[in-house]
């Protein structure tokens, strides 16, 4: 089994100081794939990995994808494959409880009703053969919204969701996984993968929040809140192999947490070993 995760910065302190080190407590060696491209974005990752997946994985080999700036692993490979037979699927995905990026469009394309805790996709985490990742990727070389009438719709009308949310990974493996239900399984009760965001009501509040974040920092309302929540949250242990601090304000929480020695034992004692 081989942990891959994609970074452009090979410094970022969540790499450094708590992805890495949580993966080597575990026994899992990471391989940092390094974003050299000027202005590189989300979407550019599926191209990175799956150059790396085709000249140096055995397509048989089983691959654990994990964003670089924001999750740590917490258990090791003997767990994940155990969690992993578990799935019908072949390529098991992260799930979230938001439906991000397209908000009310992304529950409109959904329809069965949610899954819970966790209903919607994520992909800071994922899970699966090399080959299947290859063949997916090769299947749907673009995001493949012409197959939705729904979206189709929204274009005639000059909502174009490439347009919006092309650049964005998470919107291309959403559309792949409706169309792929048998093959693309998503970890709706965090065996494998646990997101922490915070379940919204109103999809604009998350960025209200980030916006309020950039301009007042640490002192903003929603700083303060985030940082209430996180606290109250990581008091219980998590379940799962990989969580996932899926905002820029929680992973500013959880670093400012280890820099004030409150983050619990945990999740400080995969770090700190």
């Amino acid at each position: 089994m081989r942990v891959i995760t994609i970074a452009t910065d090979l410094e970022h302190p969540f790499l450094r100081r708590l992805l890495e080190p949580s993966c080597a407590a575990v026994g899992l060696e990471l391989v940092v794939l390094e974003g050299r491209q000027r202005g590189f974005r989300p979407r550019d990752k599926r191209a990175l990995l799956t150059d790396h997946l085709a000249r140096h994985v055995p397509p048989d080999e089983l691959v654990l994808f994990t964003d670089a700036y924001d999750t740590l692993l917490l258990r090791g490979e003997e767990y994940i494959r155990t969690a992993y037979a578990g799935f019908p699927q072949r390529v098991v995905f992260s799930a979230e409880p938001n439906s991000w990026p397209m908000g009310p469009v992304g529950l409109a394309l959904h329809e069965d009703p949610p899954v819970g805790p966790y209903p919607y996709l994520n992909s800071g985490g994922f899970l699966g053969p090399a080959g299947d990742l290859l063949a997916l990727c090769a299947a749907y070389p673009d995001p493949p919204s012409g197959r939705f009438p729904l979206l189709n719709r929204l274009r005639a009308h000059q909502v174009d969701t490439d347009r919006l949310h092309g650049t964005s990974d998470q919107y291309y493996w959403t559309l792949v996984q409706l169309l792929e239900p048998d093959t693309v399984g998503l970890d709706h009760g965090a065996v494998l993968f646990e997101n922490f965001a915070p379940r919204v009501s109103n999809f604009c509040e998350l960025n209200r929040w980030t916006d309020d974040f950039r301009t007042h920092g640490r002192q903003s309302a929603s700083y303060r809140r985030e940082r209430s929540r996180l606290l109250s949250r990581l008091r219980s242990p998590s379940g799962a192999a990989q969580v996932h601090f899926a905002s820029a304000l929680a992973k500013t929480v959880v670093l400012d947490l280890l820099d004030e020695g409150l983050l619990p034992s945990w999740l400080v004692g995969m770090v700190a070993r």
